[in-house]
């Protein structure tokens, strides 16, 4: 199995695109932010935690955030089902290993 098809390396690589994409588009987009203003603002909003904003947000910035949020959303669902499909194919795998090893 190559590393692209390891259903944990593919979520795990979503998740790490998805952060940088909204590090970089809070970044660009508000100018005043820092670069931990940016990672502050990606992580609490792919957390859903949304504790407060970073001072200064710009307009622009409110907009990547819409549709930073609406993205997010769909690629955090996904990597949470290559997390699954991950799990369950080991458990698959086990359970059918112990029933040849019971017959």
């Amino acid at each position: 199995m190559s590393l692209l098809q390891n259903p944990l390396f593919r979520a795990l690589l979503l998740l790490v695109l998805i952060l940088l994409f909204g590090i970089t588009g809070f970044y660009i987009t508000t100018p005043d932010f820092s670069f931990f203003d940016a990672l502050y603002m990606t992580v609490i909003t792919l957390s859903t935690v949304g504790y407060t904003e970073v001072e200064g947000f710009s307009d622009q910035g409110r907009s990547f955030a819409v549709a930073f949020i609406l993205v997010a959303f769909v690629v955090v669902a996904i990597a949470i089902r290559f997390i699954v499909e991950s799990l369950f194919s080991q458990w698959n795998l086990n359970y059918w290993k112990q029933k040849k090893i019971r017959s």
